[in-house]
């Protein structure tokens, strides 16, 4: 599988999102996935505390199995992991915790529960734009000082919101924010689950391309938006699906993804995967899984190389 840069790293161009792990995903699937990852080459691992919390909320179960994972392995060096904290609690999102407590109490529990010093980058889960971004990174900083993180990003911030953040740490010696995570795909998202997500758009890719800022993308294939409309067409894709992706502007996208699959003989999730990784900013597509189809297909989809010019017939910016 192909690397990009990341801080001092050589990491994988897909990660493996592990947001179901501990919840509709047993702990011996999760393992199996993970084993068929690393066994690709594969290195980097993508977590947060609230992973595997959703359909049986628990208390950071997704982390909690990796953990045993990487003891059991001894595989903790092989490792980029990441995980998120200062989530909103599931039943009020819009309940700010990105206090200096908060942070640091996430981070800690994290670090417990994944059975190691530190991980390679922390992220922010969610933004409180009426907290004051320098005390935010005045957080972060600390967590930095302390050796629980290696480097920083945020999770749904707005490009405003990071350059401003960035700006601050500039003016005072920080560390800047080393990485943004946002929803990001080939297809375009026309409406989203709850409203403190934050999505790639022109803005924020002027915001990549002129930063070099990393980013790693959630939702990177769309829920199988492009592969779903292939194999059964518009009727029969799930209603979440046709909320969040059925527009014409996706059509068009998709009669574009049929002509280059017909032209390379690519599969369509390797083709909408490898638009992500071929960005000419270092990005890196978090992707998940619920059958072993789809961990063995990642291989695949990671050594896919797209030019820039069937990058923009795809879809620009």
């Amino acid at each position: 599988m192909r690397t990009h840069p990341f801080g001092s790293r050589e990491v994988s161009v897909i990660g493996l999102g592990t947001a179901n792990f501990g919840g509709t995903t047993a702990e011996s699937q999760a393992c199996e996935f993970m084993d068929m990852y690393i066994a690709m080459n594969g290195n980097f691992i993508d977590t947060a505390r609230v992973y595997g919390d959703f359909a049986t909320p628990k208390n950071g179960e997704s982390e909690k199995v990796i953990g045993r994972w990487i003891s059991s392995r001894h595989c903790r060096d092989q490792i980029f992991l990441s995980t998120k904290g200062g989530h909103p609690p599931l039943e009020n999102m819009h309940h700010s915790r990105l206090s200096r407590e908060e942070i640091r109490s996430d981070i800690r529990a994290s670090l417990e529960d994944l059975q190691t010093d530190c991980v390679d980058i922390y992220w922010l889960h969610r933004d409180d734009a009426g907290r004051p971004v320098g005390e935010i990174m005045e957080t972060l900083q600390e967590l930095l000082d302390d050796g629980y993180t290696r480097l920083t990003g945020v999770s749904n911030w707005t490009p405003a919101r990071i350059l401003e953040a960035n700006a601050f740490a500039a003016a005072h010696g920080l560390t800047p924010l080393y990485a943004n995570q946002p929803q990001f795909s080939l297809a375009v998202q026309v409406a989203f689950p709850e409203d403190t997500l934050i999505s790639m758009d022109t803005s924020a890719y002027r915001m990549h391309m002129e930063t070099g800022m990393a980013c790693c993308c959630f939702s990177s294939q769309a829920h199988g938006f492009f592969t779903k409309l292939d194999e059964a067409g518009e009727s029969r894709l799930p209603e979440n699906v046709k909320t969040q992706y059925l527009c014409e502007e996706n059509r068009q996208i998709y009669r574009r993804v049929k002509q280059l699959q017909q032209a390379t003989g690519l599969d369509i999730s390797s083709i909408a995967l490898a638009y992500l990784t071929c960005q000419p900013f270092p990005t890196f597509a978090l992707v998940g899984g619920s059958r072993a189809e789809h961990i063995l297909a990642l291989e695949k989809a990671g050594d896919t190389v797209l030019t820039a010019s069937q990058l923009n017939d795809l879809r620009s910016f």
